[in-house]
């Protein structure tokens, strides 16, 4: 039990912290929008040669899908093994979290130059 009431607490400080970066980026994206600084402003600044694909995205997007095929089927077996499942879905809002806080600071340095 234990186990639950930690990651409950970790849960609730994620989804503060995951709403806070979420609503700003959405704050963000919508103030350059309505100053018409929106894609198509960024078009002539961007050389397409330096959008692409991150390097190694395919093979770490098949490691994960199949690292979550084989938690599901462990987790069939046993059910001690379910708070492995929702650590990870805890781990997978942290990523996004530490995704918009770059995309944040990175948006801030590109405005602040």
């Amino acid at each position: 039990m234990t186990l639950f009431y930690l990651g409950a607490g970790i849960g609730v400080l994620l989804a503060a912290v995951y709403l806070t970066v979420g609503t700003l980026s959405f704050l963000r994206i919508r103030r350059e929008l309505a100053q018409g600084n929106g894609i198509d402003a960024l078009a002539d600044e961007v050389d397409s040669s330096e959008i692409a694909l991150v390097p190694g995205f395919s093979w770490k997007a098949s490691l994960a899908v199949l690292t979550s095929f084989v938690l599901l089927v462990i987790a069939s077996y046993s059910g001690a093994f379910w708070y492995v499942l929702a650590f990870s879905g805890l781990g997978t809002a942290a990523a996004v979290i530490v995704a918009f806080v770059l995309e944040l600071r990175g948006d801030r340095a590109r405005s602040a130059a």
